[in-house]
């Protein structure tokens, strides 16, 4: 796998400080709720357990890439159902933390860790990514994968996996990104029926120098290929878009969006799905891989 490898200078820059986000203070992206429910409420109403782009398959490249191994104090951001929190335990050994934002997932999650007999080396939190409860250095290595994009202040969320990470220690993202030119208009149309913000590639190594992380790297080609965005399920190979959900899946998700959001919702949520794949088989939108290392103080 090819990969993109940058270092940044060896200026100190502020973590977890009030740091200006890199696309400007007053450009923090904020999506403003024109096209719901977006793909990400219809997958969360939906209540059917599927995976981020590139499935497992790029959940042990991200635990590799990190330098995950046995013992390490891995903290899991966004960490959603737990899968990936139990899958790091169970295959490498991880000592994991998982936080999110949602009470019903840290529950789901906390359930599903004592399901697979790791309750001892696997729990969960509820809190806020874009402040996280965590003392500074507190985790060896510290991931998100596929929800940096997600709250309206990604880099504030990238700011605060540097401060809880260790000097020494690796962070780790993977999140969609932009693989052609768009104008802004269709990157805030296409973000705001996804439920999520795609950046340039060039942005997401920005931010994460910004944050004051060295020795960034990237992969971006092996995760861009379109089905990787709809091989997501864990008990079945899924062969296209309309395959993700079987049929009797589709209509109890239509009958949900029906009752939460009315027709419209579902009329809107089908072509918020219609644009989004689009999207991805034009070339447009594809997926990327990105990590790099806390610094140590000069003289550690």
């Amino acid at each position: 796998m090819g990969s993109h490898v940058r270092t940044t200078g060896g200026a100190e820059r502020p973590c977890g400080g009030s740091t200006p986000n890199v696309l400007g203070e007053s450009e923090i992206v904020k999506r403003k709720g024109l096209y719901r429910p977006t793909i990400e409420d219809a997958v969360e109403i939906s209540g059917i357990e599927t995976l981020h782009p590139g499935g497992f398959a790029l959940t042990r490249r991200t635990a590799e890439v990190a330098g995950v191994r046995p013992g390490m104090k891995v903290l899991d951001v966004s960490s959603g159902r737990g899968t990936q929190a139990v899958y790091y335990a169970q295959e490498f050994g991880a000592d994991v933390t998982g936080i999110d934002i949602s009470t019903e997932m840290v529950q789901t999650a906390t359930a599903l860790a004592a399901q697979a007999g790791l309750g001892a080396s696997v729990r969960f939190e509820r809190g806020d990514s874009q402040a996280l409860p965590f003392d500074d250095d507190a985790f060896d290595i510290v991931i998100n994968e596929c929800a940096v994009g997600i709250p309206d202040d990604s880099q504030r969320v990238i700011d605060e996996m540097v401060r809880v990470v260790k000097p020494g220690g690796r962070i780790a993202i993977h999140e969609s990104t932009w693989r052609r030119p768009l104008s802004a208009a269709r990157k805030d149309e296409i973000a705001e029926r996804y439920g999520t913000t795609p950046l340039e590639h060039a942005e997401w190594i920005e931010m994460l120098e910004h944050a004051g992380a060295e020795d960034i790297q990237s992969e971006l080609e092996p995760w861009s290929a379109p089905d990787n965005f709809w091989r997501v399920r864990q008990e079945r190979d899924v062969t296209g878009p309309s395959d993700i959900l079987t049929l009797a899946e589709r209509i109890r998700t239509v009958w949900r969006i029906l009752r939460q959001y009315g027709l419209r919702g579902v009329f809107t949520a089908l072509r918020n799905e219609r644009l989004f794949y689009r999207t991805i088989l034009d070339g447009s939108l594809g997926y990327g891989l990105y990590w790099g290392v806390r610094p140590r103080a000069e003289g550690a």
